[in-house]
């Protein structure tokens, strides 16, 4: 038999999760993103190669509906690129009292990606952009 949620339970989950991340619901959340060269791990739990190009902070996320929550700026949030390079994935993560929390995902122009970013080429003090970043449960 498939495993199947409610949509009521996929949106309580998606809270939770964004609860966790970013402290709270909305727009003033305290989830961090860094984007970094090289390859993402295997796991979330362990350290990836590559160094950070750009940190991104103050990600927020709206209520989910059907199971899926959008970040709550229609114009994303943005970071300083620390260096030049070109991004190979990114690593939301937060430290409360569950521990070191983190989502691991890929970085790219396309929605497709689990971070969307407006370029994945950085020079050194360009602007980088988060542009879509959803939190879903299927």
């Amino acid at each position: 038999m498939a495993f199947r949620m409610s949509n009521d339970a996929k949106n309580a989950l998606c809270g939770s999760v964004i609860t966790m991340f970013a402290g709270t619901v909305g727009s003033d959340g305290t989830a961090t993103l860094f984007i970094r060269e090289g390859t993402q791990p295997t796991t979330a739990d362990e350290n990836g190669t590559g160094g950070t190009l750009c940190v991104i902070t103050g990600i927020g996320w709206n209520e989910a509906t059907s199971g899926t929550a959008g970040l709550n700026s229609g114009t994303g949030y943005a970071g300083t690129a620390e260096r030049s390079g070109t991004a190979g994935w990114g690593r939301l993560e937060c430290i409360n009292e569950f521990g070191t929390c983190r989502i691991d995902g890929d970085v790219g122009t396309s929605f497709y990606n689990v971070f969307t970013i407006n370029n994945p080429v950085f020079t050194s003090g360009g602007l980088a952009t988060l542009l879509s970043a959803n939190i879903y449960m299927v």
